[in-house]
């Protein structure tokens, strides 16, 4: 039985910033990557916040393919509305993020293996020691470890298999439908969003530039016919409406899950990062910086509970997911009950809440954006929206 002081399920963001903080503090740990390399397949929007972003990590040229400046939100009657916001954000080159955080880990003495996957952990009493790998020659081997990392993505069958409830109800999950689309011209520094019950049903459609030329397009949606069907027809009809000409080069499609809170995130001694811990913002979806953040908390965690021993065992929740906590479950509490109110407004809703938008950042920047004020504005210039109040208690 090979021996590691950590085993890593999952060479994505979350993954390998746990593998990093893990091997940079001088532990043995191995990586184990389903799929032939890091980076591929890519499903994602690739959209992330600048400032949130690199508070993490100081990016590479290499992983930007636009630097966005400037969001414009449309509503189902057309009206839109533009905020300037230079410096908002970045549409990535995940593919090249995702293989760079990964031998990063590697440069630091983690060591990964692709096309393998983790089958199940075992254990006795109340820690888990030994995973059982499934290598590419159909091989089964057991390794032993004194911490387990559950980066493997929604589905994180290895999560499920030590006894964490992760399977969340179909009303709880948003299908996702994205494209790669060239041949088109589109400004390069703005990022849309399109609402409405026609183009999106409790969900929207976004177009992220990736270059003058092409960009990802997509939506989600949560719908009681078939989603497949029904997203794919969505957005057939948006990108012929609206582009033209335009090349579809690639599809891709997924699931988003909501936060479901403190519970998806350890199991004994194993801890879930990113989307296996359902660290998402589920209002938009987006989970790229959270992933990487919880897998940073993660790794961190593991090496600190490490370096303790058996005491560490005591006080690891504290550790992780304690420590991610205090910092994001605020925020990630209230995308869900703002997701809570998204998925209940009617198009009549979205047209008032675009003009609203436009009156406010007339007279306001988008520096300093008093969240307050532009809620109370809204209720006070729309009171027929005080109905959806309830759903942010």
């Amino acid at each position: 039985m090979s021996m590691y002081d950590a085993v890593v399920i999952g060479a994505g963001p979350a993954g390998s910033m746990a593998a990093y903080e893990i091997a940079s503090a001088g532990y043995s740990v191995l990586m184990v990557e389903k799929h032939k390399r890091p980076g591929l397949p890519m499903c994602c929007a690739e959209g992330v916040g600048r400032i949130s972003f690199e508070k993490i990590i100081d990016p590479k040229p290499e992983w930007i393919s636009s630097r966005i400046d400037t969001v414009r939100v449309v509503a189902p009657d057309g009206s839109d509305v533009s905020v300037a916001y230079p410096g908002a954000g970045y549409i990535l080159e995940r593919p090249r993020l995702d293989y760079d955080l990964a031998q990063r880990a590697v440069a630091a003495g983690c060591r990964l293996e692709c096309e393998t996957i983790g089958t199940h952990v075992d254990g006795n009493g109340d820690r888990f020691e030994s995973i059982e790998l499934r290598r590419p020659d159909g091989e089964r081997v057991m390794v032993k470890a004194a911490i387990f990392i559950a980066a493997d993505g929604i589905e994180s069958q290895i999560a499920r298999r030590a006894g964490v409830a992760n399977a969340v109800d179909i009303e709880q999950v948003e299908s996702i439908l994205e494209y790669r689309v060239e041949n088109i011209d589109l400004k390069v520094d703005t990022i849309e969003f399109f609402v409405g019950n026609d183009v999106a049903p409790k969900g929207y459609l976004w177009v992220f530039p990736k270059s003058p030329n092409s960009a990802n397009i997509g939506l989600g949606i949560i719908s009681d016919t078939k989603r497949s069907e029904e997203a794919g027809y969505r957005l057939d009809k948006f990108v012929e409406k609206n582009y033209p000409g335009a090349v579809v080069t690639h599809k891709t499609a997924g699931l988003t899950p909501k936060y479901q809170g403190k519970k998806m995130f350890r199991i004994r001694n194993l801890l879930a990062a990113g989307d296996a811990a359902r660290a998402l913002d589920s209002l938009t979806g987006a989970g790229i910086v959270n992933a990487m953040m919880s897998g940073k908390y993660a790794g961190a965690a593991a090496a600190e509970y490490l370096s303790d021993g058996v005491d560490g065992y005591n006080k690891l929740d504290n550790l992780y997911p304690g420590r991610f906590l205090e910092v994001k479950a605020d925020e990630l509490s209230l995308y869900l009950k703002l997701k809570n109110v998204y998925i209940r407004l009617k198009d009549d809703d979205f047209i008032d809440i675009i003009k609203a938008l436009r009156e406010y950042f007339t007279e306001n920047s988008t520096e300093g954006i008093n969240t307050g004020r532009l809620l109370a504005g809204l209720i006070r210039t729309r009171p027929r929206l005080i109905r959806l109040v309830k759903y942010l208690l």
